[in-house]
C-alpha cells in the first residue's frame, strides 16, 4: 500500500516538474493530501493490527514496538509528501 502511494506521488512530481509549469494545479495538491491522508490511515490502521496481537504478558513492550513501527511509518508518509 505504501509503495503504491508513494509511486503515485512520484508520478505526480515528476509529472509537474517535466510540465514546466511552475504553479501545480489544485486537483494535484488534492490528490497529493489524499495521498497523504491514505498514508497516514494506513499507518493507524497497521498500528492499531499491530497492538491488536500483542500478548498480555509482553503487553508495554510490545505495544511500544507497535508505537515504534507507527511513528516511522509516519515519518515515511511525511518525507515522500515533500
Amino acid at each position: 500500500m505504501k509503495l503504491a502511494l508513494c509511486a503515485a506521488l512520484s508520478l505526480l512530481l515528476i509529472g509537474t516538474a517535466a510540465s514546466g509549469q511552475s504553479n501545480v494545479s489544485i486537483g494535484k495538491l488534492r490528490l497529493a493530501d489524499a495521498a497523504s491522508d491514505a498514508c497516514f490511515a494506513n499507518c493507524a490502521s497497521q498500528n492499531d493490527s499491530c497492538k491488536r496481537v500483542c500478548p498480555t504478558t509482553l503487553g508495554a513492550p510490545c505495544q511500544s514496538a507497535c508505537d515504534s513501527q507507527a511513528q516511522t511509518c509516519r515519518q515515511s508518509c511525511q518525507s515522500s509528501s515533500r
